[in-house]
Protein backbone atom coordinates (compact mmCIF):
# COMPACT_ATOMS: atom_id res chain seq x y z
CA UNK A 1 0.00 0.00 0.00
CA UNK A 2 3.11 2.46 0.03
CA UNK A 3 2.99 2.55 -3.60
CA UNK A 4 -0.67 4.11 -3.54
CA UNK A 5 0.56 7.86 -1.72
CA UNK A 6 3.27 7.41 -5.33
CA UNK A 7 0.35 7.64 -7.72
CA UNK A 8 -1.60 9.78 -5.91
CA UNK A 9 0.59 12.02 -6.31
CA UNK A 10 1.87 11.76 -9.76
CA UNK A 11 -2.13 12.02 -10.47
CA UNK A 12 -2.20 15.29 -8.72
CA UNK A 13 1.12 16.78 -10.64
CA UNK A 14 -0.22 15.84 -14.04
CA UNK A 15 -3.55 18.06 -13.44
CA UNK A 16 -1.41 20.45 -12.01
CA UNK A 17 0.75 20.44 -16.01
CA UNK A 18 -2.75 20.33 -17.38
CA UNK A 19 -4.05 23.25 -15.30
CA UNK A 20 -0.84 25.05 -16.32
CA UNK A 21 -1.25 24.31 -19.89
CA UNK A 22 -4.74 25.73 -19.87
CA UNK A 23 -3.95 28.60 -18.50
CA UNK A 24 -1.07 29.76 -20.71
CA UNK A 25 -3.54 27.96 -23.83
CA UNK A 26 -6.00 30.46 -22.60
CA UNK A 27 -3.55 33.96 -22.19
CA UNK A 28 -2.20 32.82 -25.86
CA UNK A 29 -5.23 32.30 -27.87
CA UNK A 30 -8.18 32.79 -25.48
CA UNK A 31 -9.91 29.47 -25.68
CA UNK A 32 -9.47 26.34 -23.76
CA UNK A 33 -8.95 22.67 -25.68
CA UNK A 34 -11.54 20.18 -24.64
CA UNK A 35 -8.46 17.67 -24.70
CA UNK A 36 -7.59 19.45 -21.53
CA UNK A 37 -10.60 18.96 -19.56
CA UNK A 38 -10.52 15.20 -20.85
CA UNK A 39 -7.47 14.10 -19.67
CA UNK A 40 -8.58 15.96 -16.26
CA UNK A 41 -11.54 13.76 -16.57
CA UNK A 42 -9.66 10.60 -17.23
CA UNK A 43 -7.02 11.51 -14.55
CA UNK A 44 -10.46 11.43 -12.47
CA UNK A 45 -11.46 8.06 -13.16
CA UNK A 46 -7.99 7.09 -12.09
CA UNK A 47 -8.05 8.70 -8.44
CA UNK A 48 -11.14 7.08 -8.02
CA UNK A 49 -9.81 3.48 -8.77
CA UNK A 50 -6.96 4.73 -6.17
CA UNK A 51 -9.01 5.78 -3.81
CA UNK A 52 -11.88 3.01 -4.04
CA UNK A 53 -8.64 0.61 -3.52
CA UNK A 54 -8.00 2.27 -0.22
CA UNK A 55 -11.15 1.37 0.87
CA UNK A 56 -12.46 5.18 0.92
CA UNK A 57 -17.09 5.22 0.34
CA UNK A 58 -18.32 4.79 -2.67
CA UNK A 59 -20.11 7.78 -2.02
CA UNK A 60 -16.99 10.49 -0.73
CA UNK A 61 -15.23 8.77 -3.96
CA UNK A 62 -18.02 9.15 -6.52
CA UNK A 63 -21.35 10.08 -5.50
CA UNK A 64 -20.47 13.51 -3.82
CA UNK A 65 -18.36 14.30 -6.07
CA UNK A 66 -19.80 14.32 -8.93
CA UNK A 67 -23.21 16.30 -7.32
CA UNK A 68 -20.42 19.29 -6.65
CA UNK A 69 -19.14 19.05 -9.89
CA UNK A 70 -22.79 18.90 -11.84
CA UNK A 71 -23.72 22.03 -9.68
CA UNK A 72 -20.40 23.70 -10.20
CA UNK A 73 -21.13 23.10 -14.28
CA UNK A 74 -25.21 24.02 -14.18
CA UNK A 75 -23.90 27.50 -12.72
CA UNK A 76 -21.50 27.87 -14.91
CA UNK A 77 -24.00 27.21 -18.12
CA UNK A 78 -25.87 29.29 -16.77
CA UNK A 79 -23.18 32.13 -17.06
CA UNK A 80 -22.38 30.37 -20.70
CA UNK A 81 -25.87 30.94 -21.82
CA UNK A 82 -25.38 34.61 -20.91
CA UNK A 83 -21.99 34.81 -22.28
CA UNK A 84 -20.36 36.22 -19.30
CA UNK A 85 -18.01 32.86 -19.60
CA UNK A 86 -16.36 30.44 -22.53
CA UNK A 87 -17.03 27.12 -22.48
CA UNK A 88 -14.12 26.04 -21.84
CA UNK A 89 -14.35 27.38 -18.81
CA UNK A 90 -17.18 26.02 -17.52
CA UNK A 91 -16.08 22.54 -18.42
CA UNK A 92 -12.60 22.77 -16.70
CA UNK A 93 -14.33 24.68 -13.70
CA UNK A 94 -16.66 21.46 -13.58
CA UNK A 95 -13.39 18.75 -14.25
CA UNK A 96 -11.57 20.61 -11.36
CA UNK A 97 -14.70 20.36 -8.96
CA UNK A 98 -14.52 16.33 -9.58
CA UNK A 99 -10.86 16.79 -7.62
CA UNK A 100 -12.39 19.14 -5.00
CA UNK A 101 -15.44 17.58 -3.99
CA UNK A 102 -18.57 18.81 -2.22
CA UNK A 103 -15.68 19.62 0.98
CA UNK A 104 -13.24 22.10 -1.13
CA UNK A 105 -15.49 23.12 -3.83
CA UNK A 106 -16.65 26.23 -2.89
CA UNK A 107 -12.93 27.49 -1.55
CA UNK A 108 -12.00 26.28 -4.70
CA UNK A 109 -14.73 28.73 -6.41
CA UNK A 110 -13.89 31.19 -4.10
CA UNK A 111 -10.23 31.12 -4.75
CA UNK A 112 -11.35 31.56 -8.61
CA UNK A 113 -13.47 34.48 -8.28
CA UNK A 114 -10.69 36.52 -6.24
CA UNK A 115 -8.20 35.19 -8.66
CA UNK A 116 -10.66 35.62 -11.80
CA UNK A 117 -10.93 39.62 -10.21
CA UNK A 118 -7.30 40.13 -10.63
CA UNK A 119 -7.02 38.47 -14.15
CA UNK A 120 -9.76 40.73 -14.91
CA UNK A 121 -8.04 43.99 -13.64
CA UNK A 122 -4.78 43.04 -15.42
CA UNK A 123 -6.41 42.38 -18.77
CA UNK A 124 -8.03 45.89 -18.23
CA UNK A 125 -5.01 47.65 -17.21
CA UNK A 126 -3.05 45.87 -20.31
CA UNK A 127 -5.60 47.26 -22.60
CA UNK A 128 -5.34 50.40 -21.46
CA UNK A 129 -1.64 50.46 -21.58
CA UNK A 130 -1.35 48.97 -25.23
CA UNK A 131 -4.38 51.76 -25.65
CA UNK A 132 -7.29 49.59 -27.46
CA UNK A 133 -9.27 51.66 -29.41
CA UNK A 134 -12.25 49.56 -29.84
CA UNK A 135 -15.35 49.12 -27.56
CA UNK A 136 -15.98 45.90 -27.81
CA UNK A 137 -14.34 44.84 -23.87
CA UNK A 138 -11.22 42.67 -24.19
CA UNK A 139 -11.63 39.10 -23.15
CA UNK A 140 -10.86 37.76 -19.91
CA UNK A 141 -7.93 34.87 -20.04
CA UNK A 142 -10.25 32.57 -17.08
CA UNK A 143 -8.67 29.70 -16.89
CA UNK A 144 -5.73 31.46 -15.33
CA UNK A 145 -8.04 31.92 -12.39
CA UNK A 146 -9.22 28.16 -12.67
CA UNK A 147 -5.67 27.19 -12.58
CA UNK A 148 -5.36 28.86 -9.61
CA UNK A 149 -8.29 27.69 -7.81
CA UNK A 150 -6.84 24.26 -9.25
CA UNK A 151 -4.01 24.46 -7.79
CA UNK A 152 -5.21 24.66 -4.50
CA UNK A 153 -7.42 22.00 -5.14
CA UNK A 154 -4.15 19.83 -5.61
CA UNK A 155 -2.07 21.27 -3.01
CA UNK A 156 -4.74 20.66 -0.55
CA UNK A 157 -5.55 16.95 -1.84
CA UNK A 158 -1.75 16.35 -1.61
CA UNK A 159 -1.55 17.74 2.00
CA UNK A 160 -4.07 15.35 3.05
CA UNK A 161 -2.09 12.64 1.51
CA UNK A 162 -0.96 9.97 4.51
CA UNK A 163 2.99 8.62 3.55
Amino acid sequence: MQFIPIIETGLLIAVTFLLLWAAVADIKHRRISNKIAISILILFGLWITVQLSKEVSFYETVVWPLVAAGVVFAVGAGLFAMRLMGGGDVKLLAVMALFAGPALSIPFVLYVVVAGGFVALGTLLHARLKRAVNDTPPKVPYGVAIMAGGLWVCFQRFSALSV
